[in-house]
This record gives C-alpha cells, structure tokens and sequence, in this order.
C-alpha cells in the first residue's frame, strides 16, 4: 500500500510538470522546541526556479521580564523563475505560531492557510540538542520535555515566463531558554537554511540580529561579523551547509570572561581568598590591622556582588547567602589572627 502511494505521487508530480501552468510545492521544515527556526523546502527539484537572494533579519525588542524571549523575524526571497512559461507554486511555511505571520509581494498581501498535511517527504530538521554559552564559547547540553509543534502555513505564487519577484514573510517568534548551570539566562532561536537548497542556484545568503541591549552577547554557528552597537551581519555567496543557531545573553555581573555558574563563582572565591592573602601579607608587613580592615569590607562586597547564583531555583538564596556568609566568616578570623600576631609582635618587640 505505501508503495502503491509512492508510485502514485510520483506519477501525479510528471503529469503536473509536462502542464503549460507547471505546479510545484515547497515545504518548510518542522521546527523543534525550544529552538524553534523556519524555513521554505522546495519539494520539485526540477522546477527550475532559482532562489537569487534570501535575507533573514532576527529583530530582539525590548522585553518586560527576563524570561520572556520573542523575535521578530523578516524574511526576504528573491526568485526567479527561469521557465519560459507561466509557473505556480504552492508554498508551506513552518513557524512556531502563525500568530502575526504575514506574507507579502510589494504592497499586495498574499492570503495564506493553515496546512492540514505539513510532512515533507525528502527533508526534516533534526532537533538541537545543546547550547552555546556567547561569554565563554563553552557549549552544553540540554534536552527539551516538550512536545514539538508547528504551524504550517501555505500560500501560492504565481510567476510569469523569466518573471524574478520579491516576497517578504513576517512573523513573531518564541525561541529557546537555557537557565541551568549559567548565571545569566541564555536565550537562542534557530533557522532552517538548508531547505532552501531545493531550489535552483547558489543565492546570495544575508544573515542578520538585531539585538536589543548594546551590552548583549551573540554567538552564532555561522561566522557573524558586528557591523553596529547591537547588530550581527553575516553574507554568504552560497548557501551555508548546516542550519543556523544564534544565542545570546547579557554579562552583567559577570566578571570573570565566563557565564558558567561553577566556574565564574569559583573563580570569584579564588580571588577573594588571593586578594585577602595579599591584604593579610601588606597588614603585617606595616602592622597595620586596618589594611586589612578596609580591604576585607571590599573583598566581602566583591564577593556579594559578583556570586549572585548558586544551585539554581528554589536553593539559590539559600546557597548564596551561605557563601557570603563564611566569606565574611574567613575575614573576620583573618583579622583576629593578624590583630592578634601584630600585637603580639608590637608587645614582644620583635620584627614580624
């Protein structure tokens, strides 16, 4: 029976060729939570309608909680059909949503609907399964619990013999949120890029993110270049061979060149016990116990300031204030024993 279907598709896609007005289909690439992305696969390979430009600009707006993650996406096509008949296509395109999700040629909008059969036959997207950290360039693993769904959104196109158009699609994006084992939250939305290999020609390929805060980090699998204060661009002259992934996340408080929540904090303590070592040697060099004094109510804010995250949700307040806790604790008995061995060397009159 399936190879029975199988023939008979095949046999339909000949006859819808050899028409005058050839009908192909394109398709998008299911998406995957939470790394969600979209893309246009074009099914008849022999269509012979070349993609000469495609432009995907990422837009991150201003966000009311930390948590939330929601992108803007613009898609530009440039195709051109090099048939010298009238061609149509029908097109399915995959988003998360199809909340917002417009399609447009020019001025004139392109009435789509959802699809109620979105299974492609000879491409899928595989899901992600890790997460790059933009501050340390250290990628880690993660397993989504949710289900995968998308929306599959179809529309037609129609092209004249040689006819070269321009579409734009629009829509709003939910993407990933990684929170485990970083200080700060990485945030990250995917694209499909290979699909579009389906149709004719190497296109010149135009990436670009748009992020909100300046301060932002990105990290992208595709090599980005940063052409403002918080904008990535990349261009490529043939299609790149592998989906693309972008992450991003904010250094605040983070001194160290790191978001790894283990790493980041461990180095902090190491410098808090290096910088009180130090304090301690200069206090009983001058003996003087209020070097140490001073020094240890900046080592103790330093490290109040900087170990913001310990353990994660609901244990991190208690964690935190732990170690602030018997940092504070390790200061105080620091000064004790230089106050006592100064004055202990100041009563015997002997050198320290």
């Amino acid at each position: 029976m399936f190879l029975r279907r199988i023939w008979t598709v095949v046999a339909a896609a000949v006859i819808l060729f050899v028409l005058e007005a050839a009908l192909a289909s394109a398709n998008g690439g299911p998406l995957y939570e939470p790394a969600d992305g979209s893309g246009l696969l074009q099914l008849d390979e022999q269509s012979n309608v070349s993609l000469v430009r495609e432009k995907v600009v990422f837009t991150i707006p201003n966000v009311s909680t930390p948590h939330q993650n929601e992108a803007k996406v613009s898609v530009q096509y440039e195709l051109n059909n090099k048939n010298d008949f009238i061609k149509q296509l029908d097109v399915l395109f995959f988003t998360p949503s199809s909340r917002s999700l417009t399609i447009m040629e020019g001025n004139k909008v392109i009435p789509g609907s959802l699809a109620t059969d979105s299974k492609t036959l000879n491409w899928y997207a595989k899901p992600r399964y890790t997460v790059t950290d933009p501050i340390s360039g250290k990628t880690m693993s993660m397993h989504g619990d949710g289900k995968n769904q998308t929306v599959a959104t179809r529309f037609s196109l129609s092209f004249e013999a040689n006819e070269t158009k321009s579409i734009v699609i629009q829509y709003s994006e939910i993407g990933g949120m990684y929170d485990k084992g970083v200080i700060n939250t990485l945030f990250f939305h995917q694209y499909y890029v290979t699909p579009a290999k389906f149709w004719e020609g190497d296109p010149l390929v135009e990436l670009e993110v748009n992020l909100y805060k300046t301060s932002d980090k990105l990290y992208s699998n595709l090599p980005m270049e940063k052409t403002g204060p918080s904008t990535y661009t990349a261009a490529f002259k043939q299609l790149p061979g592998e989906e693309w992934y972008f992450s991003y996340t904010n250094p605040k408080r983070l001194f160290f060149p790191t978001n790894i929540e283990k790493d980041h904090n461990l180095y902090v303590l190491l410098t808090s016990v290096l910088m009180a070592a130090i304090a301690a040697g200069l206090a009983l060099f001058f003996r003087k116990s209020l070097i140490l004094i001073i020094s240890s109510a900046g080592i103790w804010a330093f490290t109040v300031f900087y170990i913001t995250k310990l353990g994660g949700y609901p244990f991190n307040a208690i964690f935190v204030g732990f170690t602030d806790a018997a940092v504070g604790a390790m200061l105080i008995v620091c000064n004790v024993m230089v106050y006592m061995r100064i004055k202990a060397g100041r009563k015997n009159g002997i050198s320290l």
